[in-house]
């Protein structure tokens, strides 16, 4: 007996398990067959095609149901699968019973899908981008029913998955993100009942952008009855959760051909405002949730008629609230006696122009203030709007109360009186608006109000305000306010209100004015302790400004709206540039792609100036990825510029020396500025097509000036750049690279070059040359050799050159410079009369304090006169033409030190000098001079003489003179030794004895003596006669002009 019990209860348990066990194996042998079958079957029928990437049996995902899990399901628009997938899934699960597996049916009991998206598109003409995809058209095709699966479902279940519906012709994207949601369907002869329940999140998107209802959670518990027969579908008692807020919906819906005939109502069940905060942008919803709020809240709507086939139902809200309030828990303040009503309807046409909201009996009063009025907006798609409005508002309740960050510590009173009414004359024609701008009357007033900004250390203080509309016409007629000890005062106004709210072609100017008497820009702008502006102040200051343009093209421009922009009557003085600027005006057109300035003209003190220019394509300018060409063409004109008004601050004027006190009259300055953009700056060329002008302390005039400046790959070119100034001409070409080092490649790596051309160049008038007299201080002299130097060719080709009053001609040179401060100087020649100069050698600045000057240089029949070489020993400054005149020819190899300005230091240089002297003179030269009484008839201050040739050496601050024959003026001598840079004389001195009986003769016995000699008189040269004997008296020279001895030596 115990055993047959046993057995009774091993079969109970076991039956069920062997045919759950033979219900899988039947699936699982099956599948693999039953999927490929039908997937194939569908393609064939499809446009698109039904991919999947495996199938497996899945006992429990569906349970009691057995499942077939499809994996990574895709459907693809076109048998290309070149786009992608119209939806897919991770898996999808198809549940069977065991019952119909074991009968041989195979019927889709429930389906679930998760992890997946569904994007469906509605293209302009009106197809559906899923429907096309599986051949589903205007025209529909017989097709024989698939027998591998048919589908008696129970119930269907989402879990993550996405769903967009996109309407390409209105630009409206419906995203659903639904976490869970699960249906229940119940099917018999005359219904099929369906229970939905859903959790999921709710955007809309217009033009790809979020709209103000987006984020919304939207709970779903839907019961609905489908008659088969009379093809309605009711929707018994169900609830919709939209944020806080609990919708009941109840109604029909009827199946026709022309659409669906909706009877649906809905109402609000919770008496708080969550109803209003549901409908409202995120942002606006959280704060309301912020209060406590409680009160009569009513929310009723219905939806009633045919929606489809161009058609659309009526809609009706009506919402209010009584005997409501809102309360800040956090500061225990509250608006009381809070109500209101309104209604919503899409009107008879039941759209967006006939549809109207009204908000009536609003009434709130605050702790302190009233707040009242109603307001009616009707045609959603041109709107026009009634407001009758009433406020008296204590601002700093309001501050505490909404603790809207900038409203923080806000204090003082506002007062709106507004009737604002356009509804009267929704019969005349949208071009007459006459009545409207009567009807248009509201009053503001703003009195003592403070206000601390956020994130600024100064509060708004004593703002008051008064304005007002008048017949559509919108007058600020003051708002004043001081921030920290600076104050301001604002007034202007706007001709019509009406063609900015209705967005019309209608004109519209608006004028705007702006004083202070003081601005501290210290206190209002926060800069470093060194800036120019930390101790700046403005006074004085008022501009009026105003702009003509349309309503339409206010409210709907995309970077600057298309108008006419004026600055007048622009007044201001600063402190620490004491200049006026005043009489300022500025006439600026825009248009859709170029800026015109028409004028833009104003004076500082006595310089004025003139500005008129275009700028092509500046919206480029407002773009975060700038493309394209854009070019800025100017004019500017000035009767007079001083520049000491315009380039001195703080009593520093920042131009050189020579032109702090410069004025430039008739100056006219044209060009055009090109920037080349592509995705980022490729280049920019500025034309200057021509500049003019005089100057009054150079008496120098800007004559055609023109050339190109180019920019590249950070390198800067100059073409052709130059003009006249007074009789000097000339034409600079530059190239240099302003990048990082080595930034360029070796083989694109261009050399940095400055070439000067020019056939008349005046030198001393250029530089200001004010004569060879003038002390110099050589050692605080501008050094260029602590600037940074790079690889760089310099060259020049002039024509005639005045310098230090002397005419050079031909003067062509070629060097280049070292990043390691060497200057090269290859080759320089000039002629001056009939001779020529050539020198070559190089600069060594390695060391900025100590410059040498390597060089040799070449001379044939130069006149000394036209050198004018410069040194400078033991702290004055010396030509090397003070002493020698006449023409040389030869070879000079010099080793010089330099003061920053060039100028050599003969005690510590050297030079070997191989030197002839033709037709050649002694001035005041020092050993002569000493020998003045033995030479009384002669003039010892100007010796001439035909031709000296001698090589001499310039060593540690010595002149060392080899024994040399002297043909001159005072006969002819032998003369050898050495002279010091301090005049410290050794000679060696031959002289004829005949010569020197004579000067003995007239010394002893008397005669005319050197003050009887005339210093411009000029003694014959006297020649050495090679067939005679000589006899020579030896005299040694020692000391200086001032001390010296002379006494008999014995030749050497």
């Amino acid at each position: 007996m115990k055993n047959k019990r046993l057995l009774y209860i091993s079969l109970f348990l076991l039956i069920p398990i062997l045919i759950f066990a033979s219900s899988i194996w039947v699936v699982y042998s099956k599948q693999k067959e039953l999927t490929q079958s039908a997937i194939a079957k569908i393609n064939e029928e499809f446009v698109g095609v039904l991919t999947i990437e495996d199938s497996h049996i899945s006992p429990f995902a569906n349970f009691p149901y057995i499942s077939i899990d499809l994996q990574g399901v895709k459907f693809f628009e076109t048998k290309a699968m070149d786009t992608k997938p119209i939806y897919e899934a991770n898996d999808f699960y198809l549940g069977f019973s065991l019952w119909d597996i074991l009968n041989g049916r195979y019927s889709v009991k429930k389906l679930k899908i998760s992890n997946g998206h569904l994007d469906v598109v509605q293209y302009e003409d009106g197809q559906i981008n899923l429907l096309l995809a599986k051949g589903i058209g205007n025209e529909e095709k017989e097709t024989e029913e698939d027998e591998s699966f048919a589908f008696e479902l129970a119930g269907v279940e989402l879990i993550n998955f996405d769903i967009k519906f996109s309407n390409l012709s209105n630009g409206q994207d419906l995203v659903f993100n639904i976490a869970n949601l699960n249906t229940s369907l119940k099917i018999d002869d005359d219904h099929i009942l369906l229970n939905l329940i859903s959790d999921l999140v709710f955007d809309l998107d217009q033009d790809g952008e979020n709209t103000f209802f987006v984020n919304k959670h939207l709970a779903l518990d839907l019961n609905l009855d489908y008659l088969k027969n009379q093809q309605n579908l009711k929707i018994s008692p169900s609830k919709v959760k939209l944020e806080e807020a609990l919708l009941a919906v109840s109604g029909d819906v009827l199946i026709l051909e022309e659409g669906l005939d909706m009877d649906i109502k809905f109402n609000g069940e919770k008496p708080d405002f969550n109803i209003f905060a549901a409908f409202l942008p995120s942002e606006a919803g959280d704060a309301l949730k912020r209060y406590k709020n409680e009160g009569e809240v009513f929310f009723i709507g219905s939806i009633k008629g045919i929606a489809g086939a161009g058609e659309t139902p009526a809609i009706a809200v009506e919402f209010g609230a009584d005997n409501a309030y809102f309360l800040n828990p956090t500061i225990q303040k509250k608006v009381d006696e809070l109500r209101f009503s309104g209604f919503f309807t899409n009107g008879p046409e039941r759209s967006l122009k006939t549809s109207e909201i009204q908000l009536q009996h609003f009434h709130a009063r605050p702790d302190e203030g009233i707040f009242q009025g109603r307001m009616t907006i009707k045609n959603f798609e041109d709107p026009y709007i009634k407001i009758n409005l009433n406020a008296d508002l204590d601002l700093e309740f309001l501050g505490d109360f909404f603790e809207i960050e900038g409203l923080r510590g806000i204090q003082g009173q506002v007062v709106l009186d507004m009737d604002f009414d356009e509804l009267i004359d929704l019969d005349l024609p949208p071009t007459s608006i006459s009545g409207v701008e009567s009807t248009l009357q509201s009053e503001l007033f703003l009195k003592n109000l403070s206000l601390d900004i956020p994130g600024y250390d100064l509060p708004v203080k004593n703002a008051n305000a008064y304005a007002y509309m008048r017949k559509g016409k919108v007058v600020l007629d003051n708002l004043s306010f001081k921030i920290g000890n600076s104050d301001f005062f604002f007034a202007g106004d706007l001709n019509d209100i009406s063609t900015v709210l209705h967005q019309t072609n209608s004109p519209l100017k608006v004028n705007f004015e702006s004083k202070s008497k003081k601005i501290f820009l210290a206190e209002l702008i926060p800069t470093p302790s060194d800036s120019l502006t930390k101790q700046e102040e403005i006074s004085d200051f008022q501009v009026k400004m105003a702009f003509e343009t349309t309503g339409k093209e206010l409210m709907n421009f995309e970077y600057l709206p298309k108008g006419e922009f004026f600055v007048d009557d622009f007044y201001a003085r600063l402190k620490h540039y004491p200049h006026s600027f005043h009489d300022f005006h500025a006439d600026i057109f825009i248009h859709e792609n170029h800026l015109e300035i028409i004028d833009f003209k104003g004076e500082i003190d006595d310089s004025d100036f003139l500005f008129t220019g275009k700028v092509q394509n500046y919206r480029k300018w407002f773009e975060e990825v700038k493309h394209g060409d854009s070019s800025f063409e100017f004019d500017f004109v000035s009767r007079q510029l001083q520049l000491n008004d315009l380039l001195t601050y703080q009593g520093v004027n920042y131009l050189p020396e020579d032109y702090s006190r410069e004025v430039i009259t008739d100056l006219n300055l044209k060009g055009k500025l090109d920037l080349h953009y592509q995705d980022v700056f490729q280049s920019a060329d500025f034309y200057l097509e021509d500049l003019d002008g005089k100057m009054k302390i150079h008496p120098l005039k800007l004559q055609d000036f023109k050339g190109r400046i180019h920019y590249e790959n950070n390198f800067l070119t100059m073409d052709n750049f130059g003009g006249k100034m007074g009789i000097s001409d000339f034409a600079i070409d530059l190239g240099y690279f302003t990048g990082i080092k080595d930034s360029l490649t070796v083989q694109n790596k261009k050399r940095n070059y400055f070439r000067l051309r020019s056939k008349v160049l005046d030198l001393d008038a250029l530089m200001g040359f004010e004569g060879l007299d003038k002390e110099t201080n050589h050692q605080d002299s501008f050094n260029i050799f602590q600037l940074p130097f790079s690889e760089m060719d310099f060259s020049a080709d002039l024509g005639r050159v005045n310098y230090h009053t002397f005419w050079l001609e031909d003067v062509k040179a070629n060097a280049r410079t070292t990043e390691n401060h060497l200057l090269y100087v290859d080759t320089l020649g000039l002629r001056a009369a009939n001779g020529t100069l050539g020198i070559q050698g190089y600069f060594n600045g390695s060391n900025p304090e100590k410059i040498y000057f390597h060089s040799e240089m070449k001379a044939d029949k130069l006149d000394l006169d036209k050198l004018l070489f410069k040194f400078e020993n033991f702290g004055q400054d010396y030509l090397i033409n003070e002493n020698l005149h006449g023409l040389v020819s030869g070879t000079i190899k010099s080793k010089f030190l330099v003061y920053p300005d060039l100028t050599p230091i003969i005690d510590k240089s050297e030079a070997l000098m191989d030197l002839t002297v033709y037709q050649g003179s002694l001035v005041n030269f020092a050993p002569l001079d000493a020998m003045a009484s033995y030479f009384g008839d002669r003039n010892l201050r100007n010796v001439r003489f035909d031709t000296l040739s001698n090589t001499f050496e310039l060593k540690g601050g010595v002149l060392n003179i080899p024994k040399m024959n002297i043909n001159s003026s005072l006969g002819f001598i032998e003369l050898s030794g050495k002279q010091s840079l301090d005049l410290n004389m050794d000679y060696f001195i031959r002289v004829p004895l005949a010569m020197v009986t004579q000067v003995g003769f007239r010394a002893l016995f008397g005669g005319k003596n050197k003050n009887e000699v005339d210093p411009d008189q000029e003694d014959a040269i006297v020649y050495r006669d090679q067939d005679r004997r000589v006899r020579f008296v030896n005299i040694n020279m020692k000391g200086t002009p001032d001390d010296y001895k002379i006494a008999l030596r014995r030749d050497r």
